[in-house]
């Protein structure tokens, strides 16, 4: 079996659409790019800033940052890491629970129209000691910009389940 087919046949001629890699089908070293990028918008930011909590008008007021810059308005660094491990999930969607992340680095702003990509290489992997079919992967995540300005980097430790555990087959899918 293609550990990286997107569909997996499972009776002559029916397949079943796959998505997402198990464990085993993890390789140290490799990397696997987050399709399709995503286009921030204003709009977009400045709701996700407010639902946050976070009233700075930098972030959510077009007239306030009109006046202060003539570049187009900075998406909200959080919401950009938001949206960066929202981008990992389908290629890492087996995911039993987030375990940590850390050196998590903004090297420059993305702006309203910029559209990112994101890619993750595996650092690191191994069998979990505690919870048997399922292993923690380490992952470096990067994400640039449409024009390749890198905006922002971080490490991922992930618990994910082996082949043939969690509830995926009793999903159907």
């Amino acid at each position: 079996m293609n550990r990286h087919a997107s569909h997996i046949e499972i009776a002559p001629g029916v397949f079943l659409e796959r998505m997402g890699l198990f464990f085993e089908d993890v390789v140290v070293g490799e990397t696997y790019e987050h399709r399709p990028g995503k286009t921030f918008t204003a709009e977009e930011s400045m709701q996700q800033t407010l639902r946050s909590l976070d009233q700075s008008p930098a972030l959510t007021d077009l007239r306030f940052h009109s006046q202060v810059s003539h570049q187009p308005l900075p998406i909200n660094p959080t919401h950009v890491l938001a949206v960066m491990t929202g981008m990992m999930t389908k290629t890492f969607s087996k995911i039993v629970a987030n375990l940590a992340w850390k050196n998590v680095k903004f090297h420059g702003p993305v702006l309203a129209g910029d559209t990112v990509y994101a890619e993750s290489t595996v650092l690191e992997k191994r069998e979990s000691k505690s919870r048997p079919g399922q292993g923690i992967i380490h992952v470096r995540t990067t994400a640039k910009t449409h024009d390749g300005r890198l905006v922002c980097t971080f490490e991922r430790m992930i618990l994910i389940y082996g082949r043939g555990q969690g509830p995926y087959d009793a999903a159907g899918y």
